[in-house]
């Protein structure tokens, strides 16, 4: 019984499998057509993994930083492989790996499927591998720079004293000292400062590529006055009275500090903490002064420096102030045949000036006037206009700020 369909099923089988072939060729038409493959350029460069690294070994030189791809993928797939993070990953394999060079080519990762890699750029890299070194550095302080004239440096310390390096055995070889460097260039107060340290070979070029444990370190280099030397401030000495009406909006000094020396160090440590200029006489003044001079030093004591005097500035300003003047008020621009009346005729007027100039004021300097050019019968409601003749002279405000004004026929 099973023999006669066994024998038709071996007869038939050619025809079975073409029909099995079509069907399959037809579900993947059906496929294709409701999801596309479609080739594209990954939109993101992926950063190239290294994978397998002996911990002994380290690699020398830079691996390229971009790798860019272009993949075939379903449409529908497209989506989860640029929003999923870490869906395409490209390394290279180190596994096994001695010391030398080598060339790798760069591999594609993906667990999203189907994928086809069409393109990979670059597509191996070249690698050299050396042993890791380990090394133990005490640290050195370089300062660079001087103190401010007439200070001195004192006690430096450094924390902490020493590093691990690590890196490629030949390149930790080339170590000949760590630094760490601060910078004391005019200062006049003890520097501290939390710096990077740096490798330098036996000529002092900075060697790059290595770990330091730990990379930073603080310096801190005491600076202090040097014997015989003191830094004071100036002040400036004034005498006599500006001309009145006027007074003294500033004062300055330059240089506001100046350093003192003497041989005999107690005499300056006996001075206060500032030093007087001579006498800057005032008397009269209406208007601002730059002048040299002299510090009033004691006996035995001189200004470091090849400036011996300083500048001294004094800006002087009239005194402002305000007064209420009760102003009548014109009329201009009236046409023919028509007469005006103001209400009302004089206003309240305050204005502000130089005292001097206020005190000076003449009739007609300051006038207030209504404009009718223009204007028929009737009442209007105008703001008055101003002319000020004096330039330093300012209206701060006229009460009231309108003016009723009736034009009638004469």
């Amino acid at each position: 019984m099973w023999k006669p369909l066994l024998l038709r099923l071996w007869n038939n089988l050619g025809t079975l499998l073409l029909a099995f072939a079509i069907a399959f060729a037809v579900w993947v038409s059906a496929v294709v057509a409701t999801d596309p493959n479609e080739a594209r350029d990954f939109p993101t460069p992926l950063v190239l993994q290294v994978r397998g690294q002996d911990p002994g070994l380290v690699l020398v030189g830079n691996l390229p930083s971009q790798v860019f791809l272009r993949l075939g993928a379903p449409v529908s797939l497209w989506d989860r492989l640029i929003s999923v993070p870490g869906a395409v990953e490209v390394y290279i394999d180190l596994t096994g790996l001695g010391p030398g060079e080598h060339v790798l080519p760069i591999e594609v990762h993906s667990d999203l499927r189907p994928l086809r890699v069409l393109q990979v750029n670059p597509t191996e890299v070249t690698v050299q591998l050396e042993p890791l070194a380990v090394q133990e550095f005490a640290i050195t302080a370089l300062v660079q720079g001087s103190p401010a004239l007439g200070f001195e440096t004192g006690d430096l310390t450094l924390e902490p004293r020493s590093t691990t390096v690590s890196g490629p055995e030949t390149l930790v070889a080339e170590v000949d000292r760590m630094v760490a460097s601060i910078n004391i260039a005019d200062a006049r107060d003890t520097v501290t400062a939390q710096v990077a340290l740096q490798a330098l070979d036996e000529a002092g070029n900075v060697l790059s590529g290595l770990t330091l444990n730990p990379g930073m370190a603080e310096v801190s280099q005491g600076i202090m006055q040097a014997g015989g030397y003191r830094e004071v401030a100036v002040r400036v000495q004034t005498i006599g009275q500006l001309a009145s009406g006027f007074r003294v909006t500033s004062v300055s000094v330059d240089p506001p500090v100046v350093t003192l020396f003497s041989t005999d160090s107690e005499v300056v440590a006996s001075l206060p903490g500032y030093v007087d200029t001579m006498p800057l006489d005032l008397s009269g003044l209406d208007q601002p002064i730059v002048a040299r001079l002299a510090l009033n030093l004691p006996a035995g004591v001189i200004v470091v420096g090849e400036q011996q005097n300083v500048e001294v500035s004094v800006g002087v300003s009239a005194i402002e102030t305000s007064t209420l003047l009760n102003l009548q008020v014109e009329i201009t621009g009236l046409g023919p045949g028509l007469r005006a009346s103001l209400s009302p005729q004089t206003v309240s007027v305050i204005v502000s000036g130089p005292l001097t100039t206020l005190q000076t004021l003449q009739v007609g300097d300051i006038r207030l006037f209504v404009d009718l050019t223009g204007l028929s019968s009737g009442t209007h409601l105008l703001v008055p206009e101003a002319e000020v003749l004096p330039r330093e002279v300012t209206i701060v405000s006229v009460s009231p700020s309108q003016i009723e004004v009736v034009i009638s026929p004469q």
